[in-house]
């Protein structure tokens, strides 16, 4: 690098604190090149993204600047040994940790760039006109399908709601119906269409929250909701269809939720107006028998699964990798396996049990330990490193989704543990699928927990009748420990189940 005065030192690092700046890059590497007096900047994989950045910050920097016209990026000669302290690199980390929590807001305008449509392609189903329930476990992508659809509404200027029902966690009385339309009524008003309509609901909503008599509140929305439905229908004269986002209805108490769905249902049906609503299965309750209220499924709406867990390794290793490798390319590398060692991408998908948000946190954990350990790329035992301490956030999330009943869960998850790691040394096994069962129904709960995974949905290993589910237990609780190295690992490559290796799991009993 060659400079001639204190003043070309200034040009260049107002080029190049405002590339840092905007690109989010913790530093960059660069070269005045000799004789022409060209800046270079040095990007693992420049793309139009960075280009465009480069640009746009050129335009404003004073003419007077030599650099003005005189700066580009180009592509690192040669890939460095240690690749993992690149910027790049710890920009990637940072955008990985963004991707956790998908909200309405997450990305803005650069959200279809970081997004990746779904294994099965669920996209053409979730922007239907109709009622969808997205299931999934956490990570399983649910917000952000539900979010992909939003986006593609905020693009064309179409009316939408969104409600992310986090704000009504573990609340099962009545008033959270009246907070939810009257965030419905609000969010429908910025569209400046029936606005008198809709202030005339407001207001009556707002004079219903400090009634403590839940006749009252029930009989005052049952009276609201045609005058909802009014307002909706006008709207929707214009635009052709309306749609009503509920992220999360999981969380607030079973019980509730038919409330909740029928009320939402009731403004929605036969008027232009559609519901997509994101839950855990084993934890959603959409339709009440005894007081028929709720969504009724399929008529009233329809199933949208995400989650498929193991039983297609192959496809979840795919899209995984679709995942990180958009990631990669919008911090400027060119792809997840330009830091990952060997079979680390297999062990991941495994580890993470294909759950995408899993993977997500594991590979930034992971590379962490790896730059910890003076590691040129991604290791396995870093994944098994972060494997094991993720163990300790499902544990908190538990509290969270069960309401109460992780105490009666956390021994059946013990007494698994030792049947797999100290019985069996096997990490993945068989349970016979009785529904009526209430152990087999908090294993259910423990596979809604991410405790335990999904590989096979239905085999019949012996008697004609008698179906079982193959499942395996979290990689968390075993890989790192000591006493559990000699434990037997199902498939450690992502591949295509046989029968064969299914039915020589052990059975655990159900008893």
């Amino acid at each position: 690098m060659i400079l001639t005065n204190a003043s070309e030192n200034d040009d260049m690092l107002e080029v190049l604190e405002a590339f840092k700046r905007h690109s989010r890059l913790s530093n960059v590497d660069f070269e005045i090149r000799e004789y022409t007096n060209y800046l270079l900047l040095y990007l693992a994989n420049p793309t139009n993204r960075f280009f465009g950045i480069l640009n746009q910050i050129l335009e404003n920097i004073p003419e007077q600047n030599p650099y003005q016209q005189h700066t580009t990026i180009i592509k690192r000669p040669k890939y460095p040994s240690e690749r993992l302290l690149l910027s790049e690199v710890q920009l990637l980390r940072t955008v990985l940790s963004e991707s956790l929590t998908v909200t309405q807001h997450s990305f803005e305008d650069d959200f279809f760039s970081r997004y990746t449509t779904s294994v099965l392609g669920a996209e053409a189903q979730i922007k239907s006109d109709g009622n969808h329930i997205v299931y999934g476990r956490r990570g399983a992508g649910k917000s952000s399908l539900l979010a992909f659809f939003m986006h593609s509404l905020r693009q064309e200027k179409k009316p939408y709601t969104w409600i992310a029902m986090q704000t009504y966690n573990h609340r099962e009385d009545i008033q959270v119906v009246t907070d939810v339309l009257m965030e419905v009524v609000e969010q429908f008003q910025k569209y400046n269409i029936a606005s008198a309509d809709l202030d005339k609901v407001r207001l009556k909503l707002e004079s219903l929250a400090d009634e403590t008599d839940d006749k009252i509140v029930e009989n005052q929305l049952n009276r609201l909701r045609p005058k909802i439905r009014k307002a909706l229908a006008l709207i929707a004269g214009k635009y052709s269809s309306l749609f009503i986002f509920i992220d999360d209805v999981h969380v607030i108490k079973q019980a509730l939720q038919p409330v909740l769905l029928s009320h939402l249902y009731a403004i929605c049906r036969d008027n232009r107006t559609f519901l997509k609503i994101s839950g855990i299965e084993q934890f959603v309750k959409t339709y009440d028998p005894f007081s028929r209220q709720g969504l009724e499924k399929p008529h009233d709406a329809q199933e949208i699964r995400l989650d498929y867990n193991l039983t297609l390794p192959d496809k979840s290793k795919n899209h995984i990798k679709s995942i990180l490798d958009a990631q990669a390319v919008y911090c400027a590398l060119p792809d997840i396996s330009y830091l990952c060692g060997k079979g680390v991408l297999d062990r991941l998908v495994w580890v993470a049990a294909g759950v995408p948000r899993d993977a997500l946190y594991i590979f930034s954990q992971a590379i962490a330990r790896s730059t910890m350990r003076d590691e040129k790329k991604v290791s396995i035992s870093s994944i098994h490193a972060a494997a094991s301490e993720m163990v300790e956030g499902k544990l908190k999330d538990m509290q969270q989704d069960i309401f109460g009943d992780s105490e009666e869960v956390k021994p059946i998850l013990e007494k698994i543990r030792s049947f797999c790691i100290d019985e069996k040394r096997k990490n993945a096994f068989l349970v016979e699928i009785k529904h009526e069962n209430p152990l087999f129904a908090k294993i259910q709960q423990l596979i809604a927990l991410r405790f335990l995974h999904v590989i096979h949905e239905g085999i019949t290993p012996g008697k004609t009748g008698r179906r079982f589910m193959a499942l395996m237990l979290d990689y968390g609780f075993y890989v790192g420990i000591r006493a559990a190295r000699s434990v037997d690992l199902f498939q450690k490559e992502p591949k295509a189940l046989t029968a064969h290796d299914l039915r020589k799991l052990p059975i655990f009993p159900l008893s």
